[in-house]
């Protein structure tokens, strides 16, 4: 995430949110909420969704504001963002009473080998393909390449084996190559 304000600038908007002003909670608000709510929209299915897991995550800013220091508190916000949207999909898996099926799909027989490039493919389509993969492999593959997580780490966070990690984040990268490439099949017709 860019630096939004100079060091000064979040020192004193830190403080006066740390005072509890409303004026600047609704400034910190309305200056990070568009680039967070980019984090969360990679972990939901849809902008509704988002807008839900940024909005708890708000809550806690505001609530652990204490914690925060100025020098790492742009850091500090993406986290608790993350950690909200991993929360929000753990809480939905077990509403579900059942961990992600991680399915073997029609892609089965893609070779994974070939690079698949973007070019030509708007942002925003490449969002919505993220998107539709399933909650697991979406999760995994944000980590992953957005986080930048080792799959040990990943294994840690999600409690589940290394191995798991590393086939579910084949998985999701094998069915994007073929959603990209569906697209611009699309295009070309």
């Amino acid at each position: 995430m860019q630096r939004i304000l100079s060091l000064s600038e979040a020192e004193k908007l830190l403080r006066e949110c740390k005072k509890g002003g409303y004026r600047a909670r609704t400034r910190l608000y309305k200056l990070y909420a568009p680039s967070l709510l980019s984090i969360c929209m990679r972990y939901s299915h849809d902008k509704a969704e988002a807008e839900d897991v940024l909005h708890e995550a708000f809550i806690k800013i505001y609530t652990k504001i204490d914690q925060a220091s100025e020098a790492t508190f742009e850091a500090w916000m993406k986290q608790i963002v993350r950690n909200e949207a991993l929360q929000f999909i753990r809480k939905r898996v077990s509403e579900n009473k059942q961990y992600e099926r991680f399915e073997q799909d029609s892609i089965s027989d893609y070779n994974s080998e070939e690079d698949v490039s973007f070019k030509q493919v708007p942002a925003k389509i490449i969002l919505e393909l993220i998107q539709n993969l399933p909650d697991g492999y979406r999760l995994i593959f944000n980590l992953y390449v957005f986080e930048e997580n080792t799959h040990k780490e990943i294994s840690e966070i999600l409690n589940i084996s290394e191995g798991t990690s590393k086939s579910q984040y084949a998985r999701a990268k094998k069915k994007l190559q073929k959603q990209i490439i569906d697209f611009k099949n699309k295009q070309n017709t």
